[in-house]
């Protein structure tokens, strides 16, 4: 049995732009620079970044693979403050 996570950051879809832009009144595009600035490959994901993690920890490839928190998250997780 095996037993592994995907821990997404930012993501770019419709939902968590479309609700944050309505929330916060900031334009989509501002948003969307913003949000691709902090993350340290300089732009968000893509919820096919997500699913590609999910298909590999699904594969056969990944057979011997247990245990494993994986960040799809551009950097985000290893960004380190200075």
């Amino acid at each position: 049995m095996r037993c592994n996570a995907i821990t997404p950051g930012l993501i770019d879809t419709p939902m968590a732009i479309e609700g944050h832009s309505k929330a916060s009144g900031i334009d989509k595009d501002a948003l969307r620079k913003g949000r691709d600035r902090a993350v340290p490959m300089g732009h968000v994901g893509q919820a096919e970044d997500v699913a590609f993690a999910a298909l590999y920890l699904m594969s056969d490839e990944a057979k011997f693979v247990t245990g494993v928190i994986l960040p799809v998250d551009g950097g985000s997780s290893v960004k380190v403050a200075i």
